[in-house]
């Protein structure tokens, strides 16, 4: 689970948001390494109750980034997994259409269904028929 950098438990009201509290409490207890500790905000987002707080949390941890130029790098690192997202998404949808498309590459599909085909065969085997790379090390097939 990827720990967030602040963390707001809504229903300050609710009977279990002091248990939410104590348990996520725990559990981030548990991460001696980091140099940032997620602080943990009670709120209640309806009656804006400990928004302000929230607020002041969210504040602390951008000075904290700031402190060290790691806001520049944390941008820096979330634009690149953006532009992976969606590369990633559209291989997909090309993989996607050219096995629809390509009655060697279904039956390649089939094959790992029936478990016929190992599905790392598959892999390599569409890979290399459509993007031209082996699937092993990306580099171009010969």
């Amino acid at each position: 689970m990827e720990i967030p950098d602040v963390i707001a438990i809504n229903k300050l009201d609710h009977p279990a948001a002091k248990t939410m509290l104590n348990e996520v409490r725990s559990v981030l207890s548990l991460d001696k390494e980091s140099e940032w500790h997620p602080p943990i905000v009670l709120t209640e987002a309806a009656r804006g109750e400990n928004t302000p707080e929230l607020w002041e949390k969210i504040e602390e941890h951008r000075a904290f980034l700031e402190r060290d130029g790691r806001l520049e790098e944390e941008r820096r690192s979330h634009l690149a997994g953006e532009v992976f997202a969606v590369a990633s998404a559209r291989a997909k949808s090309h993989l996607e259409r050219a096995v629809a498309d390509d009655p060697e590459l279904r039956r390649l599909l089939d094959e790992v269904q029936s478990r016929r085909l190992d599905p790392l065969t598959a892999v390599r085997e569409i890979m290399e028929k459509v993007f031209k790379v082996d699937s092993a090390d990306g580099t171009k097939a010969r």
